[in-house]
């Protein structure tokens, strides 16, 4: 008898991945297929999104109970009535117009979405450009979905979305879950665009013959909406109201759950929609942290394929990397503006820099940059505290940086405090997957979900003879830091 599990499409920033997940949260099996997001359009996308899936539903016999997506945020896609991609390109003018947008409509975008419009990027900035420059274009736009619904669309042919991803495009209420419609007037974009909005977790439609035959999903099988990528790795985590969680990939996202919206007096943070009726989110971002690693292997790592490889050759360098400090991402975040060029989210204007020494291995460096990327989650999740009033006992941490031990290590060594690690590192499927156990009707509730599906991994606690030794060495990262910022 085939085992039950759930269908998962996580469309990221560099590559699509496809879980099947059983009832109980465990990967029953994973695929993956690697996009150019620079260079991506979305039927070259739902190919490789429907091979990735094939590949699963050919070789894994188990009955798929229900299909959900997860998606990076902030992107999104236009469509025509017939479902195919209306392509734009952003440019200066789009830029200057973004800023007008901002200037004129900001601050209320940030009270009633959390988020401010961000120009060449959020879609509140982006929309009201295109609608004026090129009216014929626009005119053709029948849907705005973000990603994970353009997923759900493709399999169901149905438009609706959610709030977590909504949020993102400064046009939404947080506290309404709807779509803010006196900001929508008075940027003069057409109402019929924004597809009806529906709780995380809600059957939207079910799979389409048609997508049947591309994918290899029985007809039928319903398609329930998911969420944003780093609020699904929060429920993937079980992380409930009042606790704080990082989901740590080429960004590093550190969020806290709160039982009402909270904004930064500042406007610095972004407030977002929950998962969960009646939660929202309170999020600083660490920013680039992943992609520093990546680009270490990439570039000087002879023999070094990965957090592995790169773990081992760190474990090899004393605490405090022999004074070397690296500055190659991290940052506190601060999302309004004015906006660096070389850093969008960020408070400081901070090239990429390595200090302390000019003689390192890449063994230094590796550990460098673990221990930076630690001392920006703990600086963020201090910008946190000073917001919400909140403190914590202990840090989720999911994603690609949890399965680095060493990493951990260090970081529970850097917050002192403990570092929760799932069982299941990809804890944004499992967060998604619980979604879709709900929208199917197999558990009844999020906390029967989560207390049957999501199961903690290892438990990192800080190390007492490293704890003030790493305050001195943080102290020292941040001084560096404020001095580097205000280089001109």
């Amino acid at each position: 008898m085939a085992a039950d599990s759930f269908l998962v499409i996580d469309a990221g920033s560099g590559s699509v991945k496809s879980f099947l997940i059983s009832p109980v949260g465990e990967v029953l099996a994973r695929s993956e297929r690697d996009w150019d997001r620079d260079n991506w359009n979305s039927e070259e996308a739902w190919l490789q999104i429907a091979d990735s899936i094939s590949e699963l539903t050919r070789g894994t016999e188990t009955r798929v109970l229900g299909v959900s997506s997860t998606s990076m945020r902030e992107e999104f896609i236009l469509l025509e009535e017939d479902g195919k991609e209306i392509p734009f390109k952003l440019c200066d003018e789009s830029e200057k117009h973004g800023y007008k947008v901002l200037e004129e409509h900001g601050e209320a975008m940030y009270i009633s979405s959390g988020h401010w419009p961000v120009p060449n990027w959020i879609a509140g900035a982006i929309l009201p450009w295109l609608s004026e420059a090129n009216p014929r274009l626009f005119d053709r736009v029948s849907y705005v979905l973000m990603i994970s619904d353009w997923v759900n669309f493709r399999l169901s042919s149905v438009a609706g979305v959610e709030g977590s991803g909504a949020c993102e495009t400064s046009l939404f209420s947080i506290r309404d879950y709807d779509w803010d419609w006196s900001i929508i007037d008075q940027v003069n974009l057409p109402r019929g665009i924004f597809p009806k909005v529906l709780r995380n977790g809600t059957e939207l439609g079910s799979v389409t013959k048609q997508s049947s035959n591309e994918t290899g999903i029985p007809e039928g099988v319903p398609v329930i909406l998911g969420g944003a990528d780093t609020q699904c790795g929060l429920l993937g985590m079980g992380t409930l109201s009042g606790e704080a969680g990082a989901v740590g990939g080429t960004t590093t996202p550190v969020q806290i759950v709160t039982e009402k919206p909270v904004f930064d007096d500042e406007m610095r943070t972004w407030t977002n929609n929950y998962l969960v009726e009646d939660s929202w989110i309170l999020e600083s971002n660490v920013g680039y942290t992943g992609r520093g690693i990546r680009w270490l292997r990439d570039e000087f790592g002879d023999g070094i394929r990965g957090y592995e490889d790169l773990t081992n050759v760190a474990k090899k360098v004393p605490l405090g990397c022999n004074g070397v400090l690296a500055f190659l991402g991290p940052h506190v975040f601060d999302c309004g503006p004015p906006y660096w060029p070389m850093d969008k989210l960020g408070n400081l204007p901070i090239e990429p820099t390595v200090t302390g020494s000019h003689s390192f291995s890449v063994s230094v460096l590796s550990r460098a940059i673990f221990e930076a990327n630690c001392y920006g989650v703990r600086a963020n999740l201090d910008q946190l505290r000073e917001i919400s009033g909140l403190e914590f006992d202990y840090l989720h941490f999911c994603g690609g940086n949890s399965k680095s031990d060493l990493w951990m290590q260090i970081q529970a060594d850097v917050l002192d405090m403990p570092v929760h690690v799932p069982l299941i590192h990809d804890a944004s499927a499992v967060g998604t997957a619980i979604l879709a156990s709900i929208g199917s009707g197999y558990y009844g509730s999020v906390d029967e979900a989560v207390e049957c599906m999501v199961k903690t991994g290892r438990v990192y606690k800080p190390r007492r003879d490293c704890v003030e030794e790493y305050q001195t060495h943080y102290d020292r990262w941040m001084r560096t830091r404020e001095r580097l910022g205000r280089i001109e």
